[in-house]
């Protein structure tokens, strides 16, 4: 079955939306240094990545047309529960330290290396916690975003008119809207 674009009524150019993100990412292997910042909004970091050994870039139809990435990456979560470690392990030592001292109660043993380990303890807890947050998020989003991706491997691109659309259904729109567009599923399905 050919497809065409509902704006110009052609078929030649069209391509799946799955096929243009793939179309506009890159990915080069090998030792190469990280750009300094990003210049897309979605590009992931270097730590995202894994050191600089890979490197993948995107044009901005690829990200806008991308279907979404999830709010939860466990990494988050191992970082909360290091920096937690740390702190704990930096806590007993500092405590330990102060205990040998001469003329040292237990109050100043157990609250004094709280100067130093304080950070170390707020940033794990907000990592932990905000890890926990965002898998919740994503577990209550989860029906929606598979629905919403069965909506996604149906769009089309006609480069020609530079619009988005369904086959089937006779709307088009911006590439920028497609996340709009795909989580928009629930008016047009009741």
């Amino acid at each position: 079955m050919e497809v065409t674009c509902p704006v110009c009524s052609q078929a030649d150019q069209v391509i799946s939306v799955p096929g243009a993100v793939a179309a506009g990412t890159t990915y080069r292997m090998g030792r190469v240094r990280l750009p300094g910042q990003r210049e897309v909004a979605d590009l992931p970091m270097a730590a995202t990545l894994g050191a600089s050994r890979h490197v993948m870039s995107r044009t901005q139809l690829a990200v806008w047309l991308s279907f979404p990435s999830r709010h939860y990456t466990p990494w988050a979560r191992n970082q909360g529960y290091i920096l937690l470690g740390v702190a704990a392990l930096v806590h007993l030592v500092v405590a330990l330290v102060i205990a040998m001292g001469k003329d040292s109660g237990w109050g100043e043993v157990l609250l004094a290396p709280f100067c130093l380990t304080g950070v170390f303890w707020g940033l794990g807890l907000l990592q932990v916690l905000g890890s926990y947050g965002a898998r919740k998020r994503d577990l209550a989003e989860a029906p929606a975003r598979e629905q919403a991706l069965k909506v996604w491997e149906k769009l089309c691109y006609c480069p020609r008119d530079n619009v988005a659309f369904e086959p089937g259904v006779d709307v088009s729109f911006h590439p920028g809207e497609t996340r709009e567009y795909i989580f928009g599923f629930r008016n047009r399905a009741g």
